[in-house]
């Protein structure tokens, strides 16, 4: 029986080193910057890394390159470069190193034969990830796994592949989901299991994860499945009474109800060893300013993590927030924005009981 992902931690370090040395891995120095949100005391980090400006972003049209008059698509994870190759993470999936990263030993899990990235995550996905945050459990507690699922979300390649931040601190959104789920006076500690929010004016769906090793009857893929599928539920309900809003303009509506079918949605998945959460996205980019300013967003926007390129980028995160920033590329509830509160939650929770049996299971095939 073949045992993937073991010692990660240590082939990552001994395959990030060669590759770094012989060039073909460029690590981007970066100054990260603490944003303190006074509206809700959260501190955001963002990091100014100008060396990346020119990297290209939102997931190319299909390329194909003319070769001794023979027409091939061109995939940089088919054939990827052995150079970058640290393991195989699964039977469906091989891990590399991300080529240009501004945290070391960020990876990819890569699926070994091409997939889109338009596609919903399968259990496999699923497990091969929870498998590898638990392989760096003792080295990289706080790590954390996300999937970019569709143009909007700001996935840079069509190939579908997850990714992996084997950090040392808790992300801003780790640490915020931490101060959520404690018990405070009239409110209990949320359980295992349970869907809960944090205060992002956009849609969003977390559930805490339960323990397989303390959960009878099932494992750590039973967890995980039935956590996604709960989650793709009920950000489907969510994105269709956003496009019931009276106010919406055509043009809006339209590309909400495209987005109202799990094959359509571009969203943001994020995983840690704690919860995982749901982002659906309206657009991958912020707002552009009078100047033409935009910043690309992807999961780690939502992670509390933003990214600047440019010193007017820069300027512009500071000016204006990272929480207002990431809500501009999501769902908005209302008219001007506002979230839902916990009672209101608890109201949408019975309402999902009833949508769930109106849907017939449609992630059940998953």
């Amino acid at each position: 029986m073949t045992t993937y992902l073991d010692d990660l931690y240590s082939k990552l370090g001994s395959t990030y080193h060669a590759a770094l040395l012989s060039g073909n891995l460029i690590f981007t120095t970066s100054d990260t910057q603490t944003i303190t949100e006074t509206e809700y005391n959260i501190e955001y980090e963002v990091c100014y890394a100008p060396a990346l400006a020119k990297k290209p972003q939102g997931i190319p049209p299909v390329v194909e390159a003319k070769t001794h008059e023979k027409i091939e698509r061109v995939d940089p994870f088919l054939p990827h470069d052995p150079t970058l190759f640290v393991e195989d993470a699964s039977e469906h999936h091989k891990i590399l190193l991300n080529k240009f990263c501004v945290v070391p030993h960020h990876f990819l899990i890569v699926t070994k034969d091409f997939r889109p990235q338009t596609q919903p995550l399968l259990p496999e996905d699923l497990l091969t990830a929870w498998n590898a945050l638990q392989a760096l459990k003792n080295s990289h507690p706080d790590a954390i796994a996300f999937y970019n699922c569709g143009a909007r979300s700001g996935a840079s390649q069509p190939h579908k592949h997850l990714q992996v931040l084997p950090i040392t601190r808790p992300t801003p959104l780790t640490n915020l989901v931490r101060e959520v789920i404690q018990r405070r006076p009239g409110r209990r500690e949320t359980r295992p299991g349970e869907q809960f929010t944090v205060p992002f004016p956009c849609v969003h769906h977390a559930i805490l994860l339960q323990d397989p090793e303390n959960t009878p009857g099932k494992d750590a893929e039973d967890i995980l499945v039935e956590t996604y599928i709960k989650l793709m539920d009920n950000m489907l309900m969510s994105i269709r009474e956003y496009a019931e809003q009276e106010h919406l303009s055509e043009e809006e509506r339209n590309l909400v109800m495209g987005g109202g079918r799990a094959s359509g949605l571009a969203y943001n998945w994020i995983l840690t060893s704690e919860f995982m959460m749901l982002v659906p996205r309206r657009q991958e980019s912020t707002n552009p300013t009078e100047d033409g300013i935009a910043l690309s967003i992807n999961s780690l926007g939502f992670a509390g993590m933003v990214l600047a390129k440019t010193p007017e980028e820069l300027e512009h995160v500071k000016k204006t927030g990272v929480i207002e920033l990431i809500a501009e590329t999501g769902f908005m509830f209302g008219k001007d924005g506002e979230g839902r509160s916990a009672e209101e939650e608890a109201q949408k929770k019975k309402e999902q009981e009833v949508l769930e049996k109106q849907m017939g299971g449609a992630l059940s095939s998953l």
